[in-house]
């Protein structure tokens, strides 16, 4: 009898077991590759993110830059506004002045043309012979004349500014005392002794120096601007200062001429020329005391005392404007001036005349 083939079976169990256990393989490789994308996702979407930041900080700055020059275009275009502005006016400005400048032209035009006519009319006019001027003595030639020499380097001016010197009269004089100090400024003799000042002051030598003096029972040292008291005769504007300040000196008291001669001998810049001006012999001395009442001889006695009160040797120029009565005063000015080398005058109501 024909043995009957055994079937062979195709889902064994071993091939079960490969089955299962090439799945479970399957499974776990699935398992091990899953776990480690979900690392790589992480890792990619923290770079992600990253690069994100990143763009939105450069847009951020990229939104700054472009504020910044949105502001930077809105300040140029104002300055370009306003220099434009600027620009209209100054092109404004330079039409007026080319048009002022064409007028101005066209004035001097007609201005040379017409300098031009009179210049051919004074050539054309009748030519006359003119008469020389009469001579006018320059300043040196005055001064020699009055014997005075006031072409020292160093010129010193001692001015009395007594009560005298007001009017030509004692009554007068008195009378002038009781009056305001506009008045007394204003008196005629006074006037006349600031227009000789004046005229002394005119004909000093270039490059001399100059100071002044008033004396009454006081000093008074005459000083303009910063405290200067020595001038330069050939400065204008000096000059004009130093006349108002005499303008302001008032008349009045006594005269002290010995403290007027002796202060010449404290001065800094010893002088080499003195120039006095006065109304006669003085009324006042330190070192003589006298009597109640001032008379003759002791106004003779104090001039001796002012004589012995300059030390200094120089020569003394006096201009005396005599207060009457007082005819002995001429006398002892005159001794002074031939004892020092100087000279004396009594001037005419008249002098000077300028």
């Amino acid at each position: 009898m024909r043995r009957k083939r055994k079937e062979t079976e195709v889902f064994s169990l071993s091939f079960l077991d490969c089955i299962c256990c090439g799945f479970g393989a399957v499974l776990l490789l699935f398992v091990l590759t899953a776990s480690r994308k979900a690392e790589e996702m992480d890792d990619l979407q923290a770079a992600i993110m990253e690069i994100i930041g990143e763009m939105e900080d450069e847009i951020a700055k990229n939104d700054k830059e472009i504020e910044d020059k949105k502001l930077t275009l809105a300040f140029e275009t104002k300055r370009a506004e306003d220099s434009g502005a600027r620009l209209d006016e100054t092109k404004k400005r330079h039409t007026e002045l080319d048009e002022m400048l064409k007028l101005l032209l066209a004035q001097l035009a007609a201005i040379e043309e017409e300098l031009g006519k009179l210049i051919d009319d004074k050539e054309n006019m009748p030519k006359q012979e003119e008469k020389a001027p009469i001579p006018i003595p320059n300043p040196d030639r005055r001064q020699y004349l009055t014997g005075f020499d006031i072409l020292g380097d160093q010129v010193l001016f001692l001015v009395e500014a007594s009560a005298g010197m007001t009017a030509d009269t004692i009554v007068e004089a008195t009378e002038f005392a009781e009056k305001s100090e506009k008045e007394r400024r204003n008196a005629p003799k006074w006037k006349r002794v600031k227009l000789a000042l004046r005229w002394l002051i005119a004909n000093l030598k270039e490059g001399s120096n100059y100071k002044i003096i008033f004396y009454n029972k006081e000093l008074i040292p005459l000083e303009v601007g910063f405290g200067r008291d020595w001038f330069d005769p050939m400065d204008n504007n000096l000059t004009v200062e130093v006349l108002n300040a005499i303008d302001d000196i008032t008349p009045e008291g006594g005269a002290n001429l010995e403290k007027a001669f002796a202060i010449v001998n404290e001065l800094p810049i010893e002088p080499d020329r003195l120039v006095l001006i006065c109304d006669g012999l003085p009324t006042l001395a330190d070192s003589y005391a006298g009597s109640s009442q001032v008379m003759y001889d002791d106004r003779v006695a104090m001039l001796r005392m002012a004589q012995n009160a300059l030390d200094i040797d120089l020569p003394v120029n006096t201009i005396m404007y005599p207060l009457m009565p007082d005819p002995g005063s001429a006398v002892h000015f005159w001794r002074l001036a031939n004892s020092s080398g100087g000279s004396m005058i009594s001037p005419s109501e008249g002098w000077p005349d300028i």
